[in-house]
């Protein structure tokens, strides 16, 4: 028994002086990389099994593999994410294709319109991680082919994406944790809670124009159980503001409140922004002669509303935004390309009723809406519109769509051509992930 006590306190005296050995070199190898922080990691196990003495705890020692920290360095990757072996766990990827085709009046120029004969409205790609239980990120690649500026008036689909490349539309990261929390901060190029729309669509709404903001920002915001949600935002103008030669930091702030529920649903909220310029589209159409260029003179805020109720198989939805003040008419005019004109005070409206159903073991929508505008001529929009669509899921995660658009121009008396125009889409649309 003194034998084995003997030979026992020396494989253990062994086996901690080969530990402390084995420590102390990886110590030493790796001493002159502790600044790199990211590095891979091998385990080494070490478990004791003498006879009589049962099994040992495993201790593992961290392995630095200085062929890859090396290799990092040479090639400035140094601190850079490598996927972990359990990467699939944390991140999710998604996407999906819009092919749009048009007929009809394709030449007025509206802006939300688009009017190449056969488009990729969007092909996209998502990407979300959940780094913990603290931290996520999101980044969302985009590619269209839609219309640039066209027409009499001379807008466009969208001018938040660069036609014919391919994007980082979104890229983002978002602290806060729901569970603990009702507060969360967000940061990153992402969608202006400014209104509330759906992007990339067949045709955007003329609220949309007025409302829908991409931009790199910060945004502070809460969302609670009980459905009430808000949030402050900033971002640096694009645009100068004129004699200033300087951007000014735009703000907002939004508020609502939603009870969401298939029976009887609803949200309503409603969103400031202290400079309206900061909307894609705005900017894009501001800035008339004499100045050539999309600088601006006044500061002008912007208020956007929706509602939204739900019953059963019907829906209403309804958009109101406008100007808080008038522009200066150097900036944005009444009259189409008229700068000496009265200040505009741009306001756009949307009310569209849509009723689903299930006829042929497919989910089907019908929609019917009314769009009106005023003051807006020199932002590419029309009077009103009128328009009438559906939908049917082919299969799963496969729709096509129709929808016509009757068009009714601003008056002569506002310089406008005062035509009535229809075009007519379809989109062929998919969903992965």
């Amino acid at each position: 028994m003194k034998h084995k006590l003997i030979f026992a306190s020396v494989g253990i005296l062994g086996l901690i002086s080969n530990l402390a050995l084995a420590h102390t070199q990886t110590q030493s190898q790796a001493a002159s990389y502790q600044h790199k922080k990211t590095h891979h990691v091998t385990e080494v196990q070490y478990k004791g099994d003498y006879k009589d003495m049962g099994a040992l705890p495993t201790i593992v020692v961290p392995q630095v593999d200085l062929h890859q920290l090396r290799y990092d360095a040479m090639s400035q990757n140094t601190g850079r994410s490598k996927a972990m072996p359990d990467w699939f766990n944390r991140i999710g990827i998604s996407g999906g294709l819009n092919v749009d085709g048009h007929w009809g009046n394709r030449t007025s120029g509206y802006m939300g319109e688009n009017y190449v004969r056969v488009s990729v409205n969007d092909a996209y790609m998502n990407i979300s991680a959940n780094i913990n239980d603290w931290a996520k990120a999101f980044s969302s690649l985009s590619y269209s082919n839609f219309s640039g500026p066209n027409g009499v008036i001379g807008g466009s689909y969208s001018t938040a994406y660069t036609n014919d490349l391919i994007n980082l539309e979104q890229g983002y990261v978002t602290i806060g944790n729901f569970a603990v929390s009702p507060i969360f901060f967000q940061v990153g190029k992402q969608f202006t809670d400014y209104g509330r729309y759906q992007i990339h669509p067949l045709v955007r709404t003329m609220a949309e124009v007025m409302t829908e903001s991409l931009q790199p920002s910060a945004k502070l915001g809460f969302i609670t159980q009980g459905g009430l949600h808000g949030d402050i935002y900033a971002f640096d103008n694009p645009a100068t503001q004129f004699r200033h030669q300087h951007s000014n930091t735009i703000y907002g702030a939004a508020l609502g409140f939603d009870q969401i529920n298939d029976y009887i649903g609803f949200d309503v909220g409603i969103g400031y922004m202290s400079n309206i310029v900061g909307v894609n589209d705005i900017r894009s159409m501001i800035g008339n002669a004499p100045f050539f260029n999309r600088n601006y003179v006044h500061l002008v805020g912007g208020l956007a509303v929706y509602a939204d109720v739900n019953s059963g198989p019907f829906s209403i939805s309804a958009r109101y935004t406008s100007a808080i003040q008038q522009f200066n008419p150097v900036d944005l005019s009444t009259q189409f390309e008229n700068p000496f004109a009265s200040g505009a005070r741009p306001w756009a409206a949307d009310v569209t009723g849509g009723y689903n159903f299930n006829a042929w073991s497919r989910s089907q929508n019908l929609y019917i809406g009314l769009q009106s505008s005023n003051f807006a001529v020199n932002l590419g929009l029309p009077r009103t519109r009128l328009l009438i669509g559906y939908n049917i899921d082919m299969w799963k995660n496969t729709n096509v769509g129709f929808e016509w658009d009757h068009d009714k121009a601003y008056s002569s008396g506002n310089r406008g051509t005062g035509r009535s125009e229809n075009i007519v889409g379809a989109r062929a649309s998919i969903k992965f992930g």
